[in-house]
C-alpha cells in the first residue's frame, strides 16, 4: 500500500510539474511583463524587453522602449467638475496646449473604442492621437517633435489616462506592440 501511495503521489507531482504554467497561471500573455503598482488594482502588461517604471506615491506605471519611446497609465478618482469625459478631455487638453510650444489639431477617435476590458460594458473611451513640439531639457537650441497616442476611459468612478509617447519618426514603429498593451489591459 505505501508503495502504491508513493507512486500515486510520485504521478501526481510529475503531472503538476508538466501542466504548471509558472507565469502562465497569472495569465501573463507570451511575450509580455506585468507592471505591478501596489497602488493600483488592474493588470497592466507591455513588452518583457522594455524597462518598467513605476512610482507607488502617485500611482503611475510607465514602460520604455530601448528608443525612449513610452507608455504611462494614470489613474484619478472622478471628481465630478466635468460633467462628461469629452467635458474632462477638452480641459486637459487646455492644459497641454499651454504646457508646450506647439500641439497640433487632435484627432479624436469615439466610436467602438476600448481600453482592454473598458468599454465593453458601454463605459465611454475616447483615443486622441495628435503631435507636440517642445523644446529639449538638456540642448536647449535643439527643437524635438513627439507624437503621443491618448486614451481616456471612465470606469467605476475612475478616469484611466493611457499615453502612448514616440519621437515622430519612431511612432510607428510600436504601434503593434502598443495594441497589444491596450487589448491585453484588464481594469
Amino acid at each position: 500500500m505505501k508503495k502504491l501511495t508513493a507512486l500515486f503521489i510520485a504521478i501526481m507531482t510529475f503531472i503538476f510539474t508538466l501542466t504548471s504554467c509558472g507565469a502562465d497561471d497569472l495569465g501573463i500573455p507570451e511575450g509580455m511583463q506585468l507592471v505591478e503598482n501596489e497602488k493600483n488594482t488592474y493588470s497592466f502588461f507591455v513588452p518583457e524587453d522594455w524597462s518598467v517604471d513605476v512610482q507607488e506615491e502617485s500611482g503611475v506605471s510607465a514602460a520604455y522602449a530601448s528608443d525612449k519611446s513610452n507608455v504611462s497609465l494614470m489613474i484619478f478618482d472622478w471628481d465630478g467638475t466635468a460633467s462628461s469625459l469629452q467635458e474632462y478631455c477638452d480641459n486637459y487638453f487646455t492644459t497641454v496646449t499651454t504646457t508646450f510650444k506647439e500641439v497640433s489639431d487632435r484627432e479624436m477617435y469615439s466610436d467602438n473604442q476600448y481600453f482592454g476590458t473598458i468599454g465593453e460594458n458601454g463605459e465611454p473611451v475616447l483615443k486622441y492621437v495628435y503631435t507636440i513640439v517642445s523644446d529639449n531639457a538638456t540642448t536647449p537650441d535643439v527643437v524635438e517633435t513627439y507624437k503621443l497616442m491618448q486614451i481616456f476611459a471612465w470606469h467605476k468612478g475612475n478616469i484611466y489616462i493611457f499615453t502612448y509617447t514616440a519621437r515622430t519618426e519612431l511612432y510607428d514603429s510600436h504601434l503593434e506592440e502598443v495594441s497589444d498593451i491596450i487589448n491585453e489591459f484588464i481594469a
